[in-house]
């Protein structure tokens, strides 16, 4: 089963108060440890570890943890392939909070809670580390809403504020997304007909982004997923588009009876699933989604932002 626990630190000492203990426990067991964590934590746990530091893989969290929806499948893998050996998995994680917007933060939150769904029946153990320094009030206050349990004095206890992967994100999905101003260009559709051109349409707008040309297939395919879900279950929509020469914004917007499952395309489909594929595929290949659902309908929103040197986040 998984332990999925959150810590928050100020310090080195407190940091190291509430790892090493986790790795050394490991180490006696024979478990497999990854560690994703920055440069300067890597530093303190190799200085504390010493020898035994040649027995933990280190991984850089700067491009294992950018990217919530592929860092979730990411870690599935991991995680299952570990399981797969019998051996259980324990890892500590930073998740990429640097220079994060508002509306990223809030799709990290909903990573942090899904990993209880996701991997609930895992043979892992997770402890994903906070420095209160630098990440945000709004981070630390779901900290205890998203893990089990919290890493207190180097031990474990249960979080009293934690709440249900599926009702945190139903308030997720509730929360209206930010004001845009007016956008550049507007569509309605109601046919999947209408698909092709709409593809194209996006296709020519998301080129003059400077994206490179896989990463503009991927986020028009991510597009045409999500229109093909509104013309499906919510009898089609809208479509609007931001752009500029380095960023695009599409929102599809229905009038559907919103999202039955606050948890939709955020897990893994299963091999042999037929539906439920196309908002998990929209996420990953977009840089972020935003979503907003109630009965009166569903707003996707669908963020293309190219990186300076070409490479995306992983």
């Amino acid at each position: 089963m998984l332990a999925h626990r959150g810590l928050l630190y100020g310090s080195e000492e407190e940091f190291l108060a509430g790892t090493v203990p986790f790795i050394r426990d490991g180490l006696e067991r024979g478990d497999p440890i990854r560690i994703a964590t920055t440069d300067r934590n890597a530093g303190w746990l190799r200085a504390a570890l010493g020898v035994d530091a040649r027995q933990v893989a280190f991984w850089d969290s700067s491009q294992r943890c950018r990217h919530p929806v592929r860092a979730l499948a990411a870690l599935h893998g991991v995680v299952h392939k570990m399981g797969a050996s019998g051996q259980r998995l324990r890892i500590i994680r930073e998740p990429w909070w640097t220079a994060c917007t508002a509306q990223e933060r809030k799709e990290w939150a909903r990573h942090e809670s899904i990993v209880n769904t996701a991997l609930a029946f895992a043979n892992a153990a997770l402890v994903c580390t906070y420095d209160t320094c630098i990440v945000n009030p709004d981070v630390l206050d779901n900290v205890g809403r998203t893990h089990p349990e919290l890493v207190v004095d180097g031990g474990s206890r249960p979080s009293p504020t934690y709440a249900d992967p599926a009702v945190f994100n139903a308030e997720c999905n509730r929360s209206p997304l930010p004001e845009l101003p007016p956008p550049t260009l507007w569509l309605r559709f109601h046919e999947l007909d209408q698909l092709a051109a709409l593809r194209a349409f996006v296709t020519s707008h998301a080129t003059q982004t400077g994206a490179a040309t896989q990463h503009v297939e991927q986020f028009v395919q991510a597009v045409d997923e999500v229109t093909t879900n509104a013309i499906q279950h919510g009898g089609g929509g809208v479509l609007q588009i931001w752009a500029d020469r380095q960023t695009m914004t599409c929102e599809v917007s229905d009038t559907g009876g919103g999202l039955g499952d606050p948890l939709a395309g955020h897990l893994p489909p299963g091999r042999r699933a037929v539906r439920g594929r196309g908002l998990w595929i929209a996420r990953h290949f977009s840089d972020l989604i935003e979503l907003h659902s109630d009965p009166a309908g569903t707003t996707v929103r669908l963020h293309l932002t190219p990186p300076s040197d070409g490479r995306r986040a992983a």
